[in-house]
C-alpha cells in the first residue's frame, strides 16, 4: 500500500475512509485525505500503539486492514488477499513462499505450537553473542549444539519441541532465537525485522495464529529489502535475501518458480 497523508487525492483515499468508519471514525466522505481524517487517523495510531503523525504507512494500513477481520484456525483466502494487497504483491506469489517453506502444510504442529526448526549451529553463535561459551554446554548436548551446520540432528514435527526445550535449560533467549518459526519459518533471531520488540513478543505473536504468522512475514518481506523481488517474481534475487546465499545448493529459487506456476 501506498503511504499517505493529509491533502493526498487518489484511490487509496476511498479505502481509508471505509476502514476508519469500520473502526468507528464516521468520517465524511471525500476524494481527498482531509484534515478530519488526519485527525481520525491519530486517534487511531494512538489505541494502536502506532507513530500517531496522521501519515498511514505501511503499519498504520496494516492495522487499518486487520480491523474487523477475524483470523480463523487455518489461513484462508481473504488472508492471503489482505496481506497481498498490504504488500502489493500477488497472492500466487506470497502462496509459493509458503508453499515451499512449509511444504503446503500449515503453520502450527499442534494448537498453540507453531511448526519450528531448531538449527543447533545457530543455537552456538546465539550463546557466543550473550557471553556464553557455547563449548562448556556440549557435553550431553551434542544433539542441539554444534560449531556447524548439519541436518543429522533434525527430528522433525514436536520432535523439534524436545530439541528446543532442551535447548531453552541453557538459555531460553538464544534458544528461541535459534529456531525457524511459523508457516514462512522465519529465525527467531529475526525478531525485530518482523517488528516485533523481544525474541519472547516474537515467539508469543507466533503462537497465536496462521495469520498473525502472515502478516509478521509481511513485515519480514518489506523490512528485508525483499519485496521488489517478490513483487517482480525474481526468485533466485527473493531466495538469496530470504534463505542466504547458499540458496542454491538447495534450488530454492527453482522451487519458489515452480510453487508459483503451481498457485496461479
Amino acid at each position: 500500500m501506498k503511504t499517505i497523508k493529509s491533502g493526498y487525492e487518489g484511490g487509496e483515499v476511498a479505502l481509508l475512509q471505509q476502514k476508519l468508519k469500520e473502526a468507528g471514525y464516521p468520517v465524511v466522505e471525500s476524494q481527498v485525505f482531509t484534515s478530519e481524517m488526519k485527525d481520525a487517523v491519530i486517534d487511531f495510531q494512538k489505541h494502536h500503539h502506532l507513530d500517531a503523525d496522521g501519515i498511514v504507512g505501511y503499519r498504520s494500513w496494516e492495522a487499518l486492514l486487520l480491523v474487523g477481520h477475524q483470523a480463523g484456525e487455518r489461513l484462508v483466502e481473504k488472508d492471503f488477499d489482505l496481506v497481498a494487497k498490504l504488500l502489493d504483491c500477488e497472492i500466487a506469489a506470497l502462496k509459493a513462499v509458503q508453499k515451499v517453506e512449509t511444504g503446503g502444510k500449515g503453520g502450527f504442529f499442534a494448537p498453540g505450537k507453531p511448526a519450528i526448526l531448531f538449527e543447533g549451529h545457530i543455537f552456538w553463535s546465539q550463546l557466543k553473542k550473550r557471553g556464553i561459551n557455547p563449548e562448556s554446554h556440549v557435553a550431553g548436548n551434542e544433539n542441539i549444539l554444534y560449531p556447524k551446520w548439519e541436518k543429522g540432528h533434525y527430528k522433525g514435527g514436536m520432535g523439534e519441541y524436545d530439541r528446543l526445550e532442551q535447548a531453552r535449560k541453557i538459555n531460553r533467549e538464544a534458544a528461541d532465537a535459534s529456531a525457524s518459526w511459523g508457516m514462512f519459518q522465519i529465525m527467531g533471531f529475526n525478531y525485530a525485522a518482523c517488528g516485533e520488540s523481544s525474541v519472547e513478543s516474537f515467539v508469543n505473536a507466533m503462537c497465536e495464529s496462521e495469520l498473525k504468522q502472515l502478516v509478521l512475514s509481511a513485515r519480514f518481506i518489506k523490512q528485508g529489502g525483499m519485496l521488489p523481488a517478490l513483487q517482480s517474481k525474481n526468485w533466485a534475487e527473493f531466495a538469496k535475501r530470504y534463505n542466504g546465499p547458499a540458496y542454491a545448493q538447495n534450488s530454492y529459487d527453482e522451487k519458489l518458480a515452480k510453487a508459483y506456476q503451481g498457485c496461479c
